[in-house]
């Protein structure tokens, strides 16, 4: 996108709908993008931050740790996520439960549309 001249301000992950499953990434694809990719663009020409909609708490910062927590991962290899409200201190506002897209189903997506999945085999280590 950037060399296309977009310059994007947050790469928004959705609330996670069924209907949008299809267009969905892991919390983890993000966070590998983040942390592997952006030395493609280094220092100030990387301005995009990824950022989690939380329903009744908006937008969280997936780099920031203190915003998530990892509490689980179920028989599907759904990782089960914790987002805590930033205003934790000021506001009483539940934390929200999120069944994350499973790592391995995303893969399998990937290699269908003819993606070498090696590339993306360090997905396993973020959270």
């Amino acid at each position: 996108m950037k060399k296309a001249g977009v310059d994007s301000y947050y790469t928004f992950y959705p609330k996670g709908k069924e209907e949008t499953e299809d267009y969905l990434v892991p919390v983890a694809r993000l966070r590998q993008e983040r942390e592997e990719e952006a030395r493609l663009l280094p220092g100030q020409f990387r301005t995009d931050e990824p950022v989690f909609n939380v329903p009744r708490l908006g937008k969280n910062y997936i780099r920031a740790w203190q915003d998530r927590e990892l509490i689980g991962i179920n028989k599907e290899g759904r990782r089960i996520y914790l987002w805590h409200p930033w205003e934790k201190g000021i506001a009483s506002v539940e934390p929200y439960i999120y069944k994350d897209l499973p790592i391995h189903k995303y893969l399998q997506e990937l290699a269908k549309r003819g993606e070498n999945i090696e590339e993306y085999k360090s997905i396993w280590y973020y959270y």
